[in-house]
Formats: C-alpha cells, sequence, structure tokens
C-alpha cells in the first residue's frame, strides 16, 4: 500500500485527527508532498510504499498543531 492509499484508508476508517471535516484526496497528496506527515518516522511522498506495521503516525510535526499516533497493528 502507497502512502496516498493509507492516509485515505486512515481518513474513512480512523478519522484524522483534529479534522472536523472530510479531507480531500488532493489535501492528503498536498500534506505528503510538502511532508507534513511522517509515517514511522519517515517522510514519504504519496506514491512510496508504507512500511509495515505502522507504529508512529505524525502530522505537522514541529507545529504547533502537531499530532502524533502510536498504536500497535
Amino acid at each position: 500500500m502507497n502512502a496516498i492509499e493509507f492516509l485515505k484508508w486512515w481518513r474513512d476508517n480512523k478519522r484524522l485527527p483534529g479534522c472536523a471535516r472530510l479531507t480531500s484526496n488532493a489535501e492528503l497528496r498536498r500534506w505528503l508532498q510538502k511532508g507534513s506527515v511522517s509515517i514511522n518516522g519517515l517522510r514519504l511522498g504519496p506514491g512510496d510504499e508504507v512500511g509495515f506495521p505502522v507504529h508512529r503516525l505524525v502530522f505537522f510535526e514541529g507545529a504547533r498543531s502537531q499530532t502524533t499516533m502510536i498504536w500497535d497493528a
């Protein structure tokens, strides 16, 4: 599964943090392109493969709105 597919799955099944509205596919793609998302400590592009299992998902690292999710999958 690539990074954009993973974020779409997360959005549809787990709900993205701090988002009252549904985040668009284009916005998810922009987040990945800008490096605003890190998966297991790596900043992946939209087409990069996600290494499973995912244990750490960080949105907007270093920003005041930073959200970190840690789970066992």
